[in-house]
């Protein structure tokens, strides 16, 4: 019983008892403050971080756009200039297409006028009758638009050493609407000619007419008499 005793006196000797005071109301409402402040603390860090991770985001984002516009910049740029090569070679084919259109325009009136030339010296070389004082070596007549018909006439003298022949030149349109022929006349054309001369112009035939042949001749002014005549159907070589 001794020993017992001895050994929990030592003990209590050893750790002294400590008494914590009760806390009261000030106390407890004081720890509810440093909760609530400590808890608003965190949530002020929370948003914090999160505004400035989101700024982070978004800095990401506005970057990755404004290189993709630069790249949308640098690809509409070289489209225009794509697009701005191709017009100027379309330009320079056309270009090269209205010349050569030209060129054939020339090389075929050049062709009628050799043929021309050729008609009048092989009626020269051909022709016996040395009685008609002028006669047509060539007759054409070609449809333009809006009832227009391009004429061009060769006239030749017969007669060595003739003097220049001062007559008219009268071209009538031959149009059968039905059964019946109507001529449709054009004005009296005043011409010179001395050995040969080219005779080209242009008529206009009423509108819905549809001519079956032209008819040009040549007389001596305020004379009913025919010098020459030529008569051509359209289209007809």
């Amino acid at each position: 019983m001794r020993r017992l005793y001895r050994l929990q006196r030592a003990r209590l000797t050893a750790a002294p008892l400590s008494v914590r005071p009760a806390l009261g109301l000030p106390g407890r409402l004081l720890q509810l403050t440093a909760l609530i402040g400590a808890l608003v603390l965190a949530v002020v860090a929370g948003v914090w971080w999160g505004y400035h991770s989101g700024q982070e985001q978004e800095r990401v984002r506005l970057g990755n756009a404004a290189k993709a516009v630069v790249a949308n910049a640098s690809a509409l740029a070289q489209a225009n200039a794509q697009l701005a090569e191709k017009g100027q070679q379309l330009q320079i084919a056309e270009a090269a297409r209205a010349a050569l259109a030209s060129d054939l325009a020339n090389a075929q009136q050049d062709l009628a006028s050799s043929h021309e030339r050729l008609a009048f010296f092989e009626t020269l070389l051909t022709a016996n009758d040395r009685t008609h004082t002028v006669s047509f070596a060539s007759c054409e007549f070609e449809a333009g638009g809006n009832n227009l018909w391009h004429y061009r006439l060769t006239v030749v003298q017969g007669v060595d050493r003739a003097p220049e022949f001062d007559g008219v030149l009268n071209i009538v349109a031959l149009n059968k609407p039905g059964n019946k022929t109507v001529r449709i006349e054009f004005p009296e054309q005043a011409v010179r000619v001395k050995h040969y001369q080219r005779l080209e112009g242009d008529v206009t035939l009423p509108a819905g007419a549809k001519p079956e042949a032209f008819v040009a001749t040549l007389g001596v002014k305020d004379a009913k008499t025919t010098l020459a005549q030529c008569q051509k159907k359209p289209g007809a070589t």
